[in-house]
């Protein structure tokens, strides 16, 4: 038996109409969908982040172009060069990330700036802290490879409950 095409647009309009059980309410107009750059980017960053975590810092060089430098807001306003990062990055012991808020934007096909927040824990005197840093990396491709040239990293303070103590609405602790 076929069913008419009207008959199946009205029973389809008469469910739309029915109350729902749709879970949380969205944001009008905000449907949060992953794309096809932010899946890969994240693999790739989650993966340059666990390089750090098991302080394989071959696995890691393979993500820094030979170029690579991080640009922080802090004095003097120097970028901090490679092999400088890479020194550091080993020296921290990184119990924990977190990446939240990632987009990927492809500037041309073989340009992409990815932007997200990472939220750390690192131990520090034996003690851990939590940090949330705003982050902007700018990868290339390099043959059929992706690594990035630069990284645009700034503490973000207050986003993730990472602070001590709860801020009271009238903004005293």
């Amino acid at each position: 038996m076929k069913i008419p095409f009207v008959a199946v647009m009205v029973f389809l309009g008469s469910c739309a109409a029915l109350p729902q059980n749709q879970g949380p309410r969205q944001t009008p107009g905000r449907i949060v969908t992953t794309t096809r750059l932010v899946a890969l980017f994240s693999q790739m960053e989650a993966g340059w982040l666990e390089a750090i975590q098991q302080q394989d810092q071959a696995t890691l060089a393979r993500f820094l172009a030979d170029d690579f430098q991080v640009w922080t807001p802090t004095p003097p306003g120097e970028p901090v060069p490679r092999e400088q990062w890479l020194q550091q990055a080993m020296a921290e012991k990184l119990d924990s990330f977190r990446i939240r808020q990632m987009a990927a934007r492809a500037v041309n096909s073989s340009t992409v700036v990815v932007s997200f927040v990472l939220g750390e824990t690192v131990q520090q005197a034996g003690k851990p802290r939590a940090t949330d840093y705003f982050i902007v990396d700018l990868w290339q491709k390099k043959d059929e490879n992706w690594q990035v040239t630069d990284r645009y990293l700034s503490q973000v303070r207050g986003i993730s409950g990472n602070q001590p103590g709860d801020v009271k609405p009238t903004g005293k602790n």
